[in-house]
């Protein structure tokens, strides 16, 4: 009887101490996911408005939102308008962008052309409840027209080109800075 209880109660004790083990566990998992760096280093989502067969240059554009005092805001949307690869503009290449957690964003696209209105350049503009309107013209410094109208207006971004499973993609960032209303 004596020995019935005693296992009894190292079965529980047992039980009890791999509960715990668990729950430890999972906790510690759970909270160096959280800080790992493939955490902190994941990509916002691209949001892609090339697509095959497009004419020109295909470009990512990436960047950060950040409040005057540098913290990360989360949740803005941001207005994207550009011509395409021929100049033209067409709805394809305007959207709505919302950053992440960490106040990124990221987008995919032609390089512009401009047929007729300066320099080819990305219209981005964020009216946002809280925030000061801000509206710049991305403009890139690897493109240019001698006879532009609007020849050095806008923000210049510098594109970079990489190798990408056998395709050129030019990359750049642009970084948006807001001030409170």
């Amino acid at each position: 009887m004596m020995q019935r209880f005693s296992e009894s109660s190292v079965s529980r004790a047992a039980a009890c101490t791999l509960i715990a083990v668990f729950f430890l566990s999972a906790e510690t998992a759970l909270a160096s996911s959280e800080n790992s760096p493939d955490a902190t280093s994941a990509k916002a989502r691209l949001v892609d408005l090339w697509q095959p067969g497009d004419t020109g240059k295909r470009m990512n554009i990436r960047g950060r939102v950040t409040s005057i005092d540098g913290t990360p805001l989360a949740g803005i949307q941001i207005d994207i308008r550009q011509p395409d690869g021929d100049g033209m503009w067409t709805e394809q290449y305007r959207t709505t962008l919302t950053t992440d957690a960490r106040g990124r964003y990221q987008f995919g696209s032609v390089v512009p052309a401009s047929t007729y209105c300066g320099d080819p350049h990305v219209e981005v503009t964020v009216y946002q409840n809280g925030w000061k309107y801000y509206d710049e013209q991305l403009v890139f410094q690897d493109v240019s027209v001698s006879d532009s109208l609007y020849y050095g207006d806008g923000t210049p971004v510098f594109l970079e080109e990489s190798e990408v499973q056998g395709e050129t993609i030019k990359y750049g960032r642009f970084d948006i800075v807001l001030s409170p209303e």
